[in-house]
């Protein structure tokens, strides 16, 4: 971890920062509240970055403990479970992996609407304040333009989960009040489009790198790997090929980034923020103590959770580390016949298919013991990623296949050498493609199955991955069942995947019997 995101949300605007799209009350919108207030707020710096800070915090809510139950759940096993990389053990989190009785009214599917509204608004918020703000009222007012383009990247990571979450989310790119809470549900690729055209204004406003004590804030970098993203995003449902080739251009707009030696950095809470991250979530410990069981936005000051939860991924039965997700996670049958020799997978993979990615001994830091509370940072965004999207959008545009092939290459390299290096037994290790290699179709299939082994299990994937595939024609999920040929999982129960319908979750049943302006859901809700 690094900058501190624990803010009190007291000494902000409280009334504008906690309103929400998801159940708002439009009579309470407008409530002034006691002591500060907005008019007299925003004249500091200090001010703006307790507001953005605050924007940042939001992102807890998608990665912490929860404690699992409805009303403050973990999402973890909506980011892990629907795709064939990840499957359980035993089934408690069965109807993610599953596809069965997830309905508009599941508590996972209201939380996570709600929590990402929550940081859109917030964003929202900054984004607004910087652009009204009298420059000349600040005697360094360079920070605005910088505070927005972090706000615009929130925004646009905010909305990158709606697009693949829940698709048709309604785009709200300006600040609710009273008079506009009700919003229509957005149309085709139209959060790509908002993504896009943010990130586009957000790069050039951000500053390459942050001092040490800011390390982990959205830079340059940052918005030019969710922009590579989202281009090729993009380019995979509409089939536009300026796509693919401005999201080459977008990756190639990213400096000073690199490959770590050691693979296992990526996922080492010692080594966090390094020089393949682009961008993370950075977990904390709260200042008089990390309550994994409250989340953020509490009346209870001080002890409420920054902190992630790795439980899945940890196998060790001891109290620090207790599973306390109920069963741990695996690598699916079918990832692993595939792919299991690779030092990426092996390495991770228990003898029952156990994975152990950021749960390794050694990797996992806790903030208490006793408590499944984890200071070590999710890997939102890594070059890693970046590189084989780029290598992706060079080949769907026509260009350089055999600079596409060095791109997977030098993944493969680094896997190679650092398996050897750390003397990592009983695997394959990979060797580098022919780069004289001219069918694309056969240089796609090379990056998607590296895309599997680089990205195995990480969050918000292989899921997101695969249903953009289906878009672009590389395959078909519509007959997709839970055999290990497709879904591959280890659960029993009846699998339960409906096309198109289960491709994204539904909208909320509150905000549909709240929001005038939504009259129907997501097709097959």
């Amino acid at each position: 971890m690094s900058f501190r995101i624990y803010t009190s949300l007291s000494s902000v605007v409280a009334a504008a920062c906690l309103l929400t799209f998801y159940a708002c009350d439009p009579e309470r919108v407008e409530t002034p509240p006691l002591g500060v207030t907005e008019d007299s707020y925003f004249s500091t710096e200090l001010e703006f970055e307790r507001a953005l800070f605050n924007a940042y915090a939001k992102m807890t809510d998608w990665y912490w403990f929860g404690g699992g139950s409805t009303a403050t759940p973990n999402m973890a096993p909506v980011f892990h479970l629907m795709g064939d990389d990840i499957t359980e053990a035993s089934g408690p989190y069965g109807r993610w992996e599953l596809f069965s009785g997830i309905s508009p009214s599941d508590g996972r599917v209201a939380y996570m609407w709600e929590k990402t509204y929550e940081l859109l608004q917030r964003s929202n918020l900054v984004i607004q304040k910087t652009e009204q703000a009298e420059p000349e009222n600040f005697d360094d007012p360079s920070f605005l333009e910088v505070h927005r383009g972090e706000a615009l990247f929130l925004r646009s990571l905010a909305n990158f989960m709606l697009f693949n979450l829940y698709g048709t989310a309604p785009n709200i790119n300006e600040r609710l009040t009273s008079e506009n809470t009700d919003q229509p549900r957005s149309q085709g690729v139209d959060l790509l489009d908002q993504i896009v055209t943010d990130l586009q204004t957000a790069a050039p406003l951000l500053p390459e790198s942050w001092e040490a004590r800011d390390l982990g804030r959205v830079n340059r970098p940052a918005a030019y790997g969710l922009l590579t993203k989202a281009l090729v995003f993009r380019g995979n449902y509409t089939g536009n090929t300026a796509d693919y080739s401005a999201a080459v251009e977008a990756f190639k707009n990213i400096e000073g980034r690199e490959l770590t030696p050691n693979y296992t950095d990526n996922f080492n809470a010692l080594t966090e923020n390094n020089s393949e991250s682009l961008f993370e979530f950075q977990a904390s410990a709260a200042p008089k103590g990390d309550n994994p069981w409250l989340y953020n936005d509490g009346a209870w000051r001080g002890v409420e959770s920054m902190s992630t939860f790795w439980g899945f991924y940890t196998v060790e039965p001891t109290a620090a580390r207790n599973n306390l997700v109920g069963t741990p996670w695996r690598v699916t049958e079918k990832i692993f016949n595939a792919y299991g020799s690779d030092p990426r997978i092996a390495y991770f993979t228990e003898d029952d298919r156990s994975f152990t990615k950021y749960g390794k001994a050694g990797l996992e830091v806790l903030t208490q013991s006793g408590r499944p509370a984890s200071q070590n940072n999710v890997r939102i965004l890594r070059y890693a990623d970046a590189m084989l999207l780029a290598a992706e959008g060079m080949v769907r545009s026509g260009g350089n296949l055999p600079e596409a092939i060095e791109l997977v290459n030098r993944l493969r390299e680094r896997a190679s050498n650092w398996a050897t290096s750390d003397t990592i037994t009983d695997v394959t290790l990979p060797e580098a493609y022919d780069t004289a290699e001219s069918d694309p179709a056969v240089v796609l299939e090379w990056i998607r199955a590296e895309r599997i082994i680089e990205l195995c299990g990480e969050k918000e994937k292989r899921w997101f991955d695969l249903k953009r595939y289906d878009a672009a024609g590389d395959l078909s999920l519509q007959n997709w069942d839970g055999s290990d040929a497709y879904f591959s999982s280890d659960l029993s129960a009846e699998f339960q995947f409906e096309y198109p319908k289960n491709l994204v979750l539904p909208i909320p049943q509150a905000e549909i019997d709240r929001n005038s302006a939504i009259s129907e859901n997501n097709p097959g809700y």
